[in-house]
């Protein structure tokens, strides 16, 4: 019987499987396709992510970004930005593959092309039941995503609430490298490389356009109960990324997927269980970034999991929910706040970048929130008092004046 039951093989499962083997335990993590494998997803690395890995992605990197540039529905043109900022642009096939990899120099067993079709409990342990096959353990992790069976089968969770998860539609475009360089620098950024956002284009999510080293990385993505008109809005956002860059694509050829929004699922852990990244839920719910929630939820249930295993106590695991609640569940619930404000109205999003524009300080905290470089909890607290004390009409406009944990979520 193995010690730990990873299933699934993105950043998630292949953060948790390659921590707790370095911890001495045996796992054996379990995954459905074939890596290196296509991802929807904008393969932003905040700096964040890059933070919360002890080893070298460098070689990886498409594209260095230091700014947002944010285009709202009324036309304004909005940078966030600082100092210092820098974050990356990866292939989602070729990352994944390079950590799943790193897990398996740690002395994980990684099982490729296998699907996992049932969980079963034991008296002792759990079990994994596959086409062909079946592997035990003492604990199992759920890191399968959004659409996994973890969570359904344990009955942590049965269905995603319409407005816990989103849906998106992306494309990756081959473009001559030195026309991203060109349409990638806008003049608001003097210099620096930005990636765009379309906002007013459909409620709850916005349009992406992101360059990397030799295509566009585009996309539109909103919460599921909003997403009736979403095919036809890909092609209104198609259509501002060629006005707003110079450009003339078709683009004929896309991909949409299921994406977590930042839902609070109420319960991560069941019997000798544990849920992880997208599969518990953890991206943010305002910009729907996940790759550094996914890092740092699999970290924490691989120490938990060492802990439970060296105490022969698989009680133990509860911990990993306590862990959670102190830390990213907090944020998430503070950001979840934030994106009920932010996406109530096109009003709010002009009334937002109007303030930024005029305001350094708002600016540079609003771009260390999204990027996740600076304690969450702390930035919001910052925003909050800095617009009752020079923008109070404009905070309860807003409704800024109540922090998210007083507020329902």
């Amino acid at each position: 019987m193995h010690d730990l039951l990873v299933i699934g093989g993105g950043p998630a499962g292949a953060t948790c499987a390659r921590r707790a083997a370095q911890k001495g335990l045996d796992v054996v993590l379990i995954e459905k396709a074939i890596h290196p494998r296509e991802k929807t997803c904008g393969g932003v690395l905040s700096p964040k992510a890059v933070h919360l890995l002890d080893f070298d992605v460098s070689h990886l990197f498409e594209r260095e970004f230091h700014a947002a540039l944010v285009h709202t529905p009324a036309g304004r043109r909005t940078l966030l930005t600082r100092d210092g900022l820098r974050g990356y642009l990866v292939q989602r096939s070729t990352f994944d593959d390079f950590l799943l990899k790193k897990a398996h120099e740690a002395g994980a067993e990684i099982v490729q092309g296998t699907k996992v079709v049932a969980i079963e409990q034991l008296r002792k342990g759990i079990r994994a039941l596959c086409a062909g096959d079946s592997y035990r353990a003492h604990l199992l992790v759920g890191a399968d995503g959004v659409n996994g069976i973890v969570g359904r089968e344990l009955r942590i969770r049965s269905r995603w609430d319409p407005d816990s998860v989103a849906v998106c539609i992306k494309a990756e475009v081959e473009v001559d490298p030195s026309e991203i360089n060109r349409m990638c620098t806008p003049e608001e950024g003097h210099g620096r490389t930005a990636l765009d956002f379309y906002y007013g284009l459909i409620e709850w999510g916005y349009g992406w356009c992101f360059p990397k080293r030799d295509t566009l990385d585009i996309g539109i993505g909103c919460r599921m109960d909003r997403a009736r008109n979403l095919r036809d809005k890909w092609e209104v956002l198609i259509s501002h990324v060629n006005r707003t860059k110079g450009l003339d694509l078709k683009v004929t050829a896309k991909t949409s997927a299921r994406v977590p929004f930042g839902g609070i699922i109420g319960s991560y852990v069941a019997r000798r269980s544990m849920l992880i990244g997208d599969a518990a839920g953890l991206v943010s719910p305002v910009s729907g970034e996940g790759i550094s929630y996914a890092i740092e939820s699999g970290t924490i249930a691989a120490d938990v999991a060492f802990e439970a295993v060296r105490n022969r106590s698989a009680a133990r695991i509860v911990e990993y929910e306590h862990r959670l609640g102190q830390g990213l569940l907090r944020e998430l619930k503070e950001l979840r706040w934030l994106a009920r404000i932010l996406y109530r109205s096109n009003k709010n999003i002009e009334l937002i970048c109007a303030i930024v524009d005029e305001d350094s300080v708002m600016r540079e905290s609003l771009t260390d929130l999204l990027a996740r470089a600076k304690s969450q909890s702390d930035l919001l607290r910052q925003i909050r008092k800095r617009m009752l004390l020079r923008y109070p009409l404009k905070t309860i406009r807003l409704g800024l004046q109540q922090s998210g944990q007083s507020r329902a979520v």
